[in-house]
């Protein structure tokens, strides 16, 4: 999994520079608003997210087809903002399974196979991708880390398989009984990735090596990730304020108790 990834990197010094500079910095932009105040504006910040990731999804696992591209935008918009905490739960159950299976199959991941598009498979000359094959080349590479994951997948232990799904479903749970907890966590995480990964290409569009020195420092760039992570679940909980709907409920309960209180007394 990790060979695609560089050679993504250098093949991709020859792609068009649209396709590195916009995505990178929606990824940048939508990513630090995400990470740092997803919960004030929940809803929008999550029918952005949903419908990006869902285009971007669509768009290439389609061989590029704009309708239903734009069918993946509008429903993943809409399922984002309009059922969000389903919606987070079920973004921080894949946030999860996601990084469980990373840890347990790293061994797996550095295994080299056999590419769509390689730096071998172009020709010599240093031409300039045009944008459609820029795309052609983007979609290869999508393809490459598809057709990887299922047989690692497979390789996996039955105990590994049934700890991943163990991961998911706990936060699922964790997502759907615990929404401001877990919206703040979910936020924090996927804005940490999108800003790292239109940071990573914004940095291959100026011709640096990220992935390479990723592969060489993962220790570090993984705690790097934690540590956005944790930094944007607290600074959201504390400054980021409740919604109306959760003060006036706990309002409520607050005045309903006190009445109940005042009534024993007065019956005493």
């Amino acid at each position: 999994m990790v060979e695609i990834l560089k050679s993504f990197e250098q093949v991709a010094s020859r792609f068009n520079p649209a396709v590195l500079i916009l995505p990178g910095l929606t990824m940048v932009a939508l990513g630090l608003v995400t990470w740092l105040a997803g919960v004030c504006r929940k809803r929008l910040l999550l029918g952005l997210v949903g419908g990006l990731i869902g285009g971007l999804a669509g768009y290439f696992v389609s061989a590029q087809n704009p309708l239903i591209a734009t069918l993946a935008v509008g429903g993943a918009a809409a399922f984002g903002a309009m059922t969000p905490r389903l919606f987070v739960a079920v973004v921080l159950a894949g946030l999860g399974a996601t990084v469980a299976f990373g840890v347990l199959a790293r061994g797996h991941l550095f295994q080299e196979h056999g590419l769509l598009l390689s730096g071998a498979t172009l020709d010599q000359s240093n031409a300039r991708f045009t944008m459609q094959e820029s795309l052609d080349a983007v979609q290869a590479y999508v393809l490459d880390v598809v057709d990887g994951i299922g047989p690692i997948a497979r390789q996996l232990a039955m105990a590994d398989l049934a700890l991943i799904a163990g991961v998911g479903v706990g936060l699922l749970i964790v997502g759907l009984l615990l929404p401001r907890l877990a919206g703040a966590l979910a936020c924090s995480l996927l804005g940490s990735g999108l800003v790292f990964a239109g940071l990573t290409l914004l940095l291959i569009f100026k011709g640096s090596t990220p992935v390479a020195r990723m592969e060489q420092q993962g220790a570090f760039y993984g705690l790097l990730l934690l540590g956005m992570a944790a930094f944007g679940t607290l600074e959201q909980l504390l400054l980021c304020p409740q919604p109306e709907s959760g003060r006036d409920a706990a309002g409520g309960k607050s005045r309903s108790r006190s009445k109940e209180s005042e009534g024993d007394w007065r019956n005493r």
